[in-house]
């Protein structure tokens, strides 16, 4: 009994033993608390200060440099190389850089124009002074045109060096132009641009002195010559008119292509493949004349916002013309007629010529000229007269039946139908029996014709039926089913 006791207080004091060891590898800290950490040490007004110090000194550290300014007379397709790879900020510090030395550009130019605009005063005042002097000397008109003619080699320098600045105005432009293009691109919004763009499209173009004539037709002379003048506008024009005109050459290739193709389909009908044809060069046309306008470093956003805007303005003050353009489409696309059709439509009868975006062109069995709006005829019931390629004619005969009996007038009437060779055998010709008096038989036939040939048939039909019968009256019915 007491060893078993002594073997339970061992039991005891190990597991206590064993559960201290664990609690302290266990960085437990109820019976063993941690020492207190050491105050951190107090922030002294010197520290303070050496901080604000160190953090002006940062800000007055060189901003960082522009990367494509190095080469001023770096390539358009080089530059935007260069500018490929940098951010928007990037590009920001660029834009400042080619900023400066557009004004720098701008600067110098403004300096020789003034130096011109003065030599040219001080020339005519001499200039005047001399006709004076000769008037007064009674001299010949000869010398007086001879001095008014007169150029001085400094003023044709001058003007040489004006229209040098002037082409490194305008190459530095055209690059401040491709950087802020980049800059756009990038996510910069046009309205950061707008000051820049405005400066260049104030500081560009030629200034000329229109009141010295001499001067102006030189200055005109010399940036008629210059390679970013008179040949560069040349250039942008040939530019612009051979992309439209590639563009008409490309749409009127594809409109053929098309239409070719649409031929062989059964989707489709003359008036879409006269749409399709007309409108695809148009479009093309207008597409390469934007593109031309791109090529020569246009500014297209400007253009197409506006293209835009006066597209939704357009589209309220012009709403029953842009239905009678959704009428349109409509019926090209559903073809409920074709150019050459018969149709009935808005209270108006006649052969379709036409379908234009917003009006459909009919002509009438008097050669009238009538032209509906495509909104009207879509609304109201159409009534095709030649949509298939067979028609069934009504022509009421009214046979004399003191000459005729019924079953004798029956046969021969059928008998006309039938020997005719334009009539259809399938479906065969029927006639029917209307009234019966005792001067008359009253039939109503309907022989079967294609639709091109009806009215020549009807009329010869009827001839026929006067020929071969005792005809009272015939009455002929265009409608085809009516007295049925």
């Amino acid at each position: 009994m007491r060893n078993r006791r002594l073997a339970g207080a061992l039991g005891v004091c190990l597991a206590f033993g064993l559960w201290v060891l664990f609690a302290q590898s266990s960085n437990a800290q109820v019976f063993f608390p941690a020492e207190e950490p050491e105050p951190a040490p107090a922030v002294t007004p010197e520290d303070v200060r050496a901080a604000l110090e160190e953090l002006l000194a940062s800000g007055d550290s060189e901003p960082p440099e522009p990367l494509t300014t190095d080469d001023p007379e770096i390539e358009p397709r080089a530059l935007e190389i260069l500018l490929a790879p940098l951010t928007r900020a990037e590009i920001n510090i660029e834009i400042d850089a080619w900023f400066a030395r557009v004004q720098e550009a701008v600067a110098e130019l403004s300096v020789a124009e003034f130096e011109l605009f003065e030599l040219s005063a001080a020339e005519e005042a001499a200039a005047a002074e001399a006709r004076e002097a000769a008037e007064a000397e009674s001299s010949d008109e000869t010398t007086e045109d001879e001095a008014e003619a007169e150029v001085s080699p400094e003023r044709e320098a001058l003007i040489e060096r004006v229209t040098e600045l002037r082409e490194v105005r305008t190459a530095e432009g055209d690059r401040l132009k491709i950087v802020l293009d980049a800059f756009e691109a990038k996510g910069g919004t046009p309205e950061a641009t707008a000051e820049y763009r405005t400066y260049l499209a104030e500081v560009g173009g030629v200034r000329v002195d229109t009141q010295d004539a001499r001067t102006m037709l030189l200055t005109l002379t010399e940036w008629a010559k210059a390679e970013d003048g008179g040949q560069r506008l040349v250039r942008n024009l040939a530019t612009v008119l051979g992309a439209g005109v590639g563009g008409i050459v490309i749409g009127w290739l594809a409109s053929i292509t098309l239409n070719f193709g649409l031929k062989r389909t059964a989707l489709s009908s003359k008036l879409l493949r006269h749409f399709v044809r007309r409108w695809i060069v148009f479009a093309a046309g207008l597409v390469g004349f934007l593109v031309g306008l791109s090529w020569i470093g246009t500014n297209m956003t400007p253009i197409l916002a506006g293209l835009g805007a006066a597209g939704f303005i357009l589209a309220f003050a012009l709403q029953n013309t842009i239905s009678n353009f959704a009428s349109g489409l409509l019926i090209l696309f559903q073809r409920p007629f074709d150019a050459g059709d018969e149709i009935e439509a808005a209270g108006i009868s006649g052969e379709v010529e036409s379908v234009s975006l917003f009006s459909t062109y009919l002509s009438t069995d008097e050669n009238r000229k009538v032209i509906v709006p495509n909104n009207m005829i879509w609304d109201d019931v159409i009534v095709n007269s030649t949509g298939a390629e067979t028609r069934r004619l009504s022509i009421e005969v009214e046979v004399d039946a003191t000459e005729h009996g019924l079953e004798d007038a029956e046969e021969l009437l059928m008998q006309i139908m039938s020997d005719h060779p334009d009539v259809l055998y399938d479906p065969a010709p029927d006639l029917k029996l209307r009234g019966v008096t005792t001067e008359s038989l009253t039939f109503v036939c309907w022989p079967w014709v294609k639709t091109a040939e009806r009215d020549r048939i009807r009329w010869d039909l009827v001839a026929r039926f006067g020929r071969g019968l005792k005809v009272n009256k015939t009455v002929t019915k265009a409608g085809g089913d009516d007295g049925e």
